[in-house]
Formats: structure tokens, sequence, C-alpha cells
């Protein structure tokens, strides 16, 4: 489940350009070059009730920038 999560977050980050965000280039950051570390933490996945797959609901802190 959590390696379908992961695949699933990298391509979402593209979509939601969380990919091109300050923070995956800012040195010494603690997402820095970590495109899906960064995805993880912003994003919010759930198992689906029925076919047991995880999907994507949103953005987990509805756009408040909090830091790690």
């Amino acid at each position: 489940m959590f390696k379908l999560v992961k695949e699933k977050a990298l391509e979402r980050a593209s979509i939601e350009g969380l990919d091109k965000d300050e923070r995956i280039e800012r040195l010494g950051d603690s997402f820095f070059n970590d495109v899906q570390g960064y995805a993880l933490f912003k994003l919010s996945f759930y198992e689906c009730f029925k076919c047991k797959l995880p999907y994507y609901g949103g953005m987990r802190d509805c756009g408040e920038d909090h830091e790690e």
C-alpha cells in the first residue's frame, strides 16, 4: 500500500507543482532534493473502502504553509 502511495505522491507532486516548490531547492531545508518526502508531507491519501486502493484526498494543510 505504501509503495502505491509513494508513486501516487510523486505523480501528484508534479500536477500540484510541489516538485518546483522552493523548499525542494533550498539548501539546508529538510526537504532539499526530496520531492517524494515533501509530497508525502503535503498531500493526503486515503484507502478506498471498496477497492482498498489509495486515492488522493487533497492537500493536508488546506493552503497554510506549516514548517516541519
